[in-house]
């Protein structure tokens, strides 16, 4: 943790762990002789946890789902608040999961202090989820004498106002954990509460979803035993590993058409690493302007392959020194439509080639191609008009050298309403501005303790 810097985000780190691993250890000692003759059982849900955990399915780049969650409450609903603990607690400390590019992320390989919190920040929150189904008088299956499927089924569901509040509080608290730490770790993100908005939003949604799966599994493991709840992972594995390989042929096309871009920075000198800033100055505008996780995905993917159409350009013409004549400027013209004719084939990038055809349509309807007029209007391709801009202002070309950022600053507002959307350009200058402010404050805090 010595590589932290910001002294507030260390506090936090500290005392959330700290804190977690209290309410661990005092409840383990105040519930020791109830917690010690169900031990096989946490311990056996534990193993489960862990396995779910590490056979998650990654959703999107900040988003994930496993049924994890609803093997931490069922051991909350079978054996009460301490076993859940441990449970939760195995379930964040000991999973290995997928890093990306064939590597696996553990707590062997991580800074302890990463896992240490995840591990806190479970079990805080299903420790805050028992103590609100305690006093909204929910009881414990361990405490009771049900015979039989269905007696068990009409007591559970006697108790689901409980339930559903208490998961409720568990999703409450676990993303306010996660985005008070997001929040010292980059004080100057003004969209935070946006940004935890809409994780609550979905992780409430799919937390309830996985917690009703919960409920079933209690219901399983309460009235035929363990047994029973291995035949319950089988149709998860099953689609995981359906969905795992519909991923990757999503994944091959992307990465054939990312090898073409590739491609084609090694055929034109001056656009080497254009495609990746573009990338980064469009999620830096979206963010600025609060755009939603899925659309600036598209935005993204969009940005990687904006100039993809440059492909069918003639070299001589892309790597000229000097200014291109008019007959070579209109064969240039024609990359937007190329590119948009090799992708439109692909139907999951169906959103991302509307974008691409409209990026070199200006504001006032302008610029070019000139039958686009509808997608013009979508604001991601506002947003690349702008990103690609900037970044060729910013970069050296045969004719003339690269501005400065303040120069091209001053150059979108000048072109501000006509060519660019207003709100988009201070997007950006907002966004870049703010993340220069930021790393010269991180270069002043490491100066300081050197």
């Amino acid at each position: 943790m010595s590589s932290i810097v910001n002294r507030g985000l260390r506090t936090y780190i500290y005392l959330t762990i700290t804190a977690g691993f209290a309410l661990l250890l005092g409840l383990t000692f105040t519930q020791f002789e109830t917690l010690v003759p169900v031990l096989p059982s946490v311990l056996f849900l534990a193993v489960l946890a862990v396995i779910a955990e590490s056979q998650g399915i990654a959703i999107d780049n900040d988003k994930a789902i496993s049924i994890s969650f609803a093997i931490n409450i069922s051991a909350l609903l079978l054996f009460g608040i301490a076993a859940a603990a441990w449970v939760s607690f195995a379930t964040a400390f000991f999973a290995i999961v997928d890093a990306g590019r064939g590597r696996k992320q553990h707590f062997l390989n991580t800074p302890i202090y990463k896992y240490s919190i995840n591990a806190a920040n479970y079990m805080i929150s299903i420790i805050a989820c028992g103590t609100v189904f305690e006093f909204l008088g929910g009881t414990y299956l361990r405490h009771l004498s049900l015979v039989g499927f269905e007696r068990t089924f009409i007591v559970v569901a006697g108790m689901l106002p409980a339930i559903i509040v208490g998961m409720a509080v568990y999703v409450f608290i676990n993303t306010a954990i996660v985005m008070v730490y997001f929040a010292l770790q980059d004080p100057g993100n003004k969209s935070i509460l946006n940004d935890w908005f809409r994780i609550f939003s979905w992780s409430a949604v799919s937390m309830l979803c996985v917690g009703a799966l919960g409920v079933l599994l209690t219901l399983v493991y309460y009235s035929f035993g363990g047994w029973a709840v291995l035949l319950f992972f089988a149709p998860f594995m099953l689609f995981r590993y359906a969905y795992v390989g519909f991923s990757s042929v999503q994944k091959g096309y992307l990465d054939t058409i990312q090898a073409f871009s590739a491609a084609l920075e090694a055929k034109d000198k001056y656009t080497v690493g254009h495609a990746r800033r573009v990338e980064r100055y469009c999620e830096i505008i979206a963010r600025e302007m609060n755009l939603s996780n899925d659309r600036t995905k598209v935005l993204k993917k969009a940005s990687l392959l904006h100039d993809i159409g440059k492909i069918g350009i003639s070299e001589r013409i892309l790597n000229k020194d000097g200014l291109l004549t008019d007959e070579e400027y209109e064969e240039v013209k024609q990359h937007p439509v190329i590119g948009a004719q090799m992708l439109e084939g692909i139907e999951f990038l169906h959103r991302e080639v509307r974008i691409i055809r409209a990026h070199h349509v200006h504001f006032d309807g302008s610029g070019y191609p000139e039958d686009c007029a509808e997608d013009a209007d979508l604001l991601e391709a506002r947003i690349l008009t702008v990103a690609d801009s900037f970044d060729a202002m910013t970069s050296d070309r045969s004719y003339r050298k690269a501005m400065t950022c303040d120069e091209a600053f001053a150059e979108l507002r000048a072109c501000s309403g006509t060519q660019f959307m207003p709100e988009v350009v201070e997007a950006l200058i907002n966004g870049l501005t703010r993340e220069q402010q930021k790393e010269q404050k991180a270069v002043t805090r490491q100066e300081a303790l050197q």
